[in-house]
């Protein structure tokens, strides 16, 4: 809700209540509480969806090659070519002062693109391991559905990173992909073992590609029931349930079923949910499956950066 009302981190710290001022809300009932003043209610009277969760759409994209809502266009990835001193080991960064004046100065056009390809690729990355994990599970008898929401799902938004850099010149950026959301509908909660199986199979078809990999960490499943729809958990990335000396293993109901993570103080949202974007990759109903991904992207050049030694070189010195 802050995020929606244009509020920073720093914004919300500095309007906590001290002890004393006890005439002041908490800052979640005062962000409540603006909120509905400006946009609304998130959720109204008997579970029908607030204005803000009617006015998304969810993405139904039914491309078995390419089931994504938009094609960003990526720039060429180049590979810098790394130099090497004379006893073969790379050379390290000059700390100088003229390096960390550097450090503070705005960044540069050139510094935005990059940064923006990088966020691109990223979000491509992770594309290509919802395809790969979508294709692995929909071997699975019980699964139902699988789909993306999230920032994954969805057009990349320009924003104030927390990137240091960039966020000290309230410079805007493409969005970061911090995590692959998928939502699982399946039948065979007993099977968990199988499904993180079946993940760990998918994720590992993209484990080398030019954009890098994607960990197990990285991928939240949620649970879903196919008859109902409730939330039953997130399927835990522990090899073994419970594992022992785990803080995680520790919160109520968490492994009653093996393998079905719950967390503390966590509440799943089934209005906002349900309206909030998302890419359907398998549908065993309709018949539906997205197709493996096709890596292609290659460096389109290696970029030889000069060093200091080849700089200072005279044409006389040049052995040819």
């Amino acid at each position: 809700m802050a995020k929606e009302l244009g509020f920073q981190p720093k914004s919300l710290i500095k309007n906590i209540p001290s002890p004393s001022q006890t005439w002041k809300a908490p800052v979640s009932e005062w962000v409540r509480a603006l909120y509905e003043k400006k946009i609304g209610s998130r959720g109204l009277a008997g579970g029908a969806p607030g204005p803000q969760a009617m006015r998304k759409q969810v993405i139904e994209f039914r491309n078995p090659e390419y089931p994504w809502p938009d094609r960003p266009k990526i720039p060429e990835l180049v590979w810098e070519e790394p130099i090497e001193s004379e006893d073969g080991e790379d050379e390290e960064v000059e700390w100088s002062e003229h390096y960390f004046q550097d450090r503070f100065e705005p960044p540069s056009e050139r510094d935005i693109e990059e940064q923006n390809a990088l966020m691109l690729r990223r979000q491509c990355l992770f594309r290509w391991a919802a395809q790969s994990v979508a294709v692995a599970m929909s071997r699975l008898p019980g699964v139902q559905k699988v789909a993306v929401f999230g920032a994954v799902a969805q057009p990349l938004e320009m924003e104030i990173p927390r990137f240091r850099e960039f966020r000290r010149h309230r410079l805007e950026v493409l969005h970061e992909c911090a995590d692959l959301d998928l939502a699982v509908w399946t039948t065979n909660l007993p099977g968990l073992k199988e499904l993180k199986n079946a993940m760990s199979l998918g994720l590992s078809l993209v484990q080398d590609t030019p954009y890098g990999g994607v960990a197990h960490h990285q991928v939240d499943v949620h649970i879903l029931d196919p008859a109902s729809g409730a939330y039953r958990g997130r399927l835990c990335i522990f090899g073994q349930c419970p594992k022992p000396g785990k803080r995680e293993c520790l919160v109520p109901d968490c492994g009653t079923q093996p393998f079905l993570r719950q967390f503390e103080k966590y509440w799943f949202n089934p209005v906002q949910f349900e309206g909030e974007p998302r890419v359907t990759l398998f549908d065993r109903a309709s018949g539906f499956l997205v197709r493996p991904p096709r890596i292609e992207a290659e460096p389109a050049s290696i970029a030889h950066r000069a060093g200091k030694d080849d700089e200072d070189l005279d044409d006389e010195d040049v052995p040819f």
